[in-house]
């Protein structure tokens, strides 16, 4: 067998060197900066405030899931650019966004509040267009004060934000739709935690919606996830939910929606026959209110022909027929 050469002895020294530089390069540029996890947005009438929810420079060097060392700052001023410089000035070490990807939208927040700060993150890079989109119910001045009598309420806040990723629109679908469905985050006794009700955000302001009604929301969209109901006080948990919208002629539609059991639940026809009901009212309420969430203007185009679709706006709610098939978890 031939040894290698002195050339190969080369290359494999000179990859190893490279790699070892590399990695003290990426420690050192990591240490040197604040890894901005999440921001928090709040607008009055006459200011901002943004706040900066942070991870030590020594503490994130080496991974994007540790979660010691969580800090929080805030400054607030006349415009969010100069509220945004103002919090980052107080930062230890310069801003690094590149694991920023929660938007934390406070009370008295705004489908403006959306534009503006996608327009700053686009113009100054100060956060990523993919964040995504949750809705708390404290401001930065009460987080503030949380953070100062418990030593655990941010990390638990930032836990809490990522459990509730699979829920949360990006900040770029503001783009895409008229109106947007954020979960809701809140902090009691030094604990974060997210509520069973969501927050509807359209131009026309915030809406609070109940449970069940975020949940079909949710279930209609084809969001992932667990859906829970409460049918006559019993449980209810479903997943592996999925929807599939048949046209059959012009204004006539089926439904079909199969979903796994929660383990210990046993599929009753009596709660696939209420939930086939209730789907059938929230297509028909949320239509009212001017939104399609089945798509079903789109899904007769395809099969009618573009002269048929159908608008919220100027067309009546079509027939829509539910059927929900559970079947039992395995």
């Amino acid at each position: 067998m031939k040894k290698p050469s002195s050339l190969y002895r080369i290359k494999y020294l000179a990859a190893a060197l490279l790699a070892v530089y590399c990695f003290a390069f990426f420690r050192t540029d990591s240490t040197q900066e604040s890894i901005v996890r999440a921001i928090l947005l709040e607008q009055d009438a006459s200011s901002w405030t943004v706040g900066l929810l942070y991870q030590a420079p020594e503490a994130s060097a080496d991974s994007s899931e540790a979660s010691g060392e969580i800090r929080f700052v805030a400054a607030r001023e006349a415009t969010l650019e100069r509220a945004l410089a103002s919090a980052q000035e107080t930062l230890p070490q310069a801003p690094n966004y590149r694991l920023c990807d929660f938007l934390l939208l406070t009370p008295g927040s705004s489908w403006q509040t959306l534009q503006e700060y996608e327009a700053l993150v686009l113009n100054q890079q100060c956060g990523r267009t993919a964040a995504l989109v949750q809705s708390c119910g404290f401001s930065c001045a009460e987080l503030s004060e949380e953070s100062e009598a418990s030593e655990n309420i941010l990390s638990s806040l930032l836990e809490t934000v990522k459990a509730a990723e699979e829920l949360s629109p990006r900040l770029y679908q503001q783009n895409l739709t008229a109106g947007l469905l954020l979960p809701r985050v809140s902090i009691q006794d030094g604990e974060a935690s997210l509520a069973e009700e969501g927050a509807f955000l359209t131009q026309n302001g915030v809406e609070k919606w109940d449970q069940q009604k975020t949940e079909l929301y949710r279930l209609l969209t084809g969001q992932g996830g667990t859906r829970r109901f409460w049918p006559d006080g019993h449980p209810l948990s479903l997943g592996r939910c999925t929807l599939s919208v048949t046209c059959l002629r012009e204004g006539e539609f089926v439904l079909r929606i199969d979903c796994h059991t929660a383990a210990g639940q046993t599929p009753d026809p009596k709660y696939s026959r209420w939930l086939a009901e209730a789907c059938q009212s929230a297509v028909a309420a949320f239509w009212a209110e001017g939104q399609d969430v089945l798509g079903l203007g789109a899904c007769q185009a395809l099969r009618q022909g573009p002269e048929s679709w159908l608008d919220p706006a100027k067309n009546a709610c079509p027939q829509v027929r539910t059927d929900v098939r559970f079947t039992a978890f395995l």
